[in-house]
């Protein structure tokens, strides 16, 4: 599989500086904080971050989104492939601190109803 950083670097477009990931990794488990957008541009390098701690069967990962003020259709879709990567495994992601934005895109896609939200 292909990641971010295996891009020539004359194609790889950077990572804007006012997106973070920040994971932690405690004895609550692990929690991915994003700041920013999560859009077309910068899915990429949260899919790039999440996907390596999708291996361990039943992890529980919380994604907080609390910082994000922007979320698309490509957002969406790595937060709904981690989910199916970790139901595989019998893990769990839940997705805590929703803004107003993104908690009306996740309620017209219905993803309120196969998502775990908190907050």
């Amino acid at each position: 599989m292909e990641r971010v950083t295996d891009i020539p670097p004359t194609f790889r477009l950077s990572e804007p500086d006012d997106f973070d990931i920040a994971v932690t990794d405690d004895d609550a488990g692990i929690t991915v904080t994003v700041r920013g957008e999560l859009d077309v541009l910068t899915a990429p390098f949260l899919w790039e971050r999440l996907e390596p701690l999708l291996q361990n069967p039943g992890r529980r990962i919380v994604l907080d989104l609390g910082a994000v003020r922007f979320i698309d259709s490509m957002g969406l879709g790595v937060i709904v492939r981690a989910q199916s990567r970790l139901r595989q495994a019998h893990g769990q992601l839940v997705v805590r601190s929703v803004r107003e934005q993104a908690r009306k895109v996740f309620e017209m896609t219905g993803l309120d109803r196969t998502l775990s939200l908190e907050g």
